[in-house]
């Protein structure tokens, strides 16, 4: 089981860093750009604010809110004892009572409320003897930054399934439609092929500044229509980004696209075990640089050239110059020269991808294209 390994991991790392114990906290919010401890550690996605615990030794808690989800929790996580939690900083309390740490490493959720991160700083507070406290974020983010077999075989399916939805937008759309009726006919699409989550970002415009959330937007002739596309299997997310055309591509947007392939193709070459994430960002800002667009290669135009997927760890991080990890063999994130092109507005091209022993490998059956659909 990939969690056990992943509690190994930290179990050495807590050792190293002299904590006695971990206590990672997550909501029901689950972003694919982050980590989620209770996901990493107890294969668990949670739908009330819950926590994990770890102490040194390797022995684990599960904190589970709302009480009726705990059997879906025991089945998910039997190597956890699991408890019921319906107010978690009181749980949090009695558990660490019973256990008293002297030194605790934590891991809280951006998105915690800011009423809960008093409550849980409180309840560490006002025990007996309270324990020194760090942020351990970084020590559970690199116990599940390569991926094992299994969680690379639901990658794999993660990215099959947004490749169907792709080519099912391909055949559903048409001028006349809505973004946002465009989009939940994909997203349902998806969902029936085994996706319970998306992370879809779809948008259309004749000239476009960003890719953003559908709208009420009607699609025109003439329309370029972008599309990010992140489904989720079994934890693992996956993400391809796509551009099409409603009508024929003019040959400036075709040549414009070229150079966001050559950017992509750069960046794989440079993307390989040892190198850093820096080393692909530069390979890809080089290439559109040199085809004329390096004013525009830094925000506001464009932020990275790719990212994490979580929600078991989001490194190798942002692909950006000034990110220094290094690849590893086994890490997955997603690699796309996203470009804001002045002449013909912005486009999406780019692919989940594997490091393997040789270098990057993209997980999808088909490189990114400028497709067209008739109008």
């Amino acid at each position: 089981m990939a969690a056990t390994h992943r509690i190994a991991h930290l179990q050495r790392a807590l050792q190293a860093a002299g904590l006695d114990l971990f206590v990672g906290v997550a909501d029901a919010y689950h972003s694919f750009l982050d980590c989620d401890p209770l996901v990493a550690l107890g294969g668990f996605r949670a739908m009330g604010p819950s926590a994990v615990v770890l102490r040194a030794d390797g022995e684990g808690w599960l904190l589970v809110a709302p009480r009726w989800d705990t059997p879906r929790a025991r089945a998910q996580a039997p190597h956890l004892h699991v408890l019921e939690a319906p107010d978690l900083p009181v749980a949090l309390g009695q558990l660490l009572r019973q256990l008293g740490p002297k030194s605790v490493g934590t891991a809280y959720p951006e998105s915690m409320p800011a009423g809960l991160a008093d409550r849980l700083a409180d309840c560490l507070g006002t025990l007996p003897q309270p324990p020194r406290t760090v942020e351990a974020s970084a020590l559970v983010r690199r116990a599940g930054a390569v991926k094992t077999a299994d969680e690379l075989a639901d990658a794999r399916e993660a990215t099959r399934i947004a490749e169907a939805g792709y080519l099912h937008l391909l055949e559903v759309m048409r001028p006349g439609m809505r973004e946002f009726e465009l989009a939940s006919d994909i997203l349902h699409f998806m969902k029936v092929l085994g996706s319970p989550d998306n992370f879809l970002l779809m948008s259309a415009s004749q000239h476009n500044q960003a890719v953003r959330p559908p709208g009420r937007r009607v699609l025109e002739r003439g329309d370029v229509l972008l599309a990010e596309i992140t489904p989720v299997y079994n934890n693992q997310f996956s993400q391809i980004c796509r551009t099409v055309t409603l009508g024929a591509a003019s040959e400036r947007r075709k040549e414009r696209f070229s150079l966001l392939q050559s950017a992509y193709a750069a960046g794989m070459a440079a993307a390989r075990p040892g190198a850093t994430v820096a080393d692909a960002a530069r390979a890809m800002n080089r290439v559109l640089t040199e085809g004329g667009l390096g004013a525009y290669c830094r925000p506001p135009y464009m932020r990275v050239r790719g990212h994490g997927l979580g929600t078991i760890s989001q490194l190798p991080g942002d692909v950006a110059e000034d990110n220094p990890t290094v690849l590893e063999e086994g890490m997955v994130f997603v690699m796309h020269p996203n470009q804001y092109c002045p002449d013909v507005g912005y486009m999406l091209c780019g692919e989940p991808v594997l490091i393997g022993p040789e270098g990057a490998v993209a997980l999808s059956a088909s490189a990114a294209q400028l497709d067209s659909i008739p109008a």
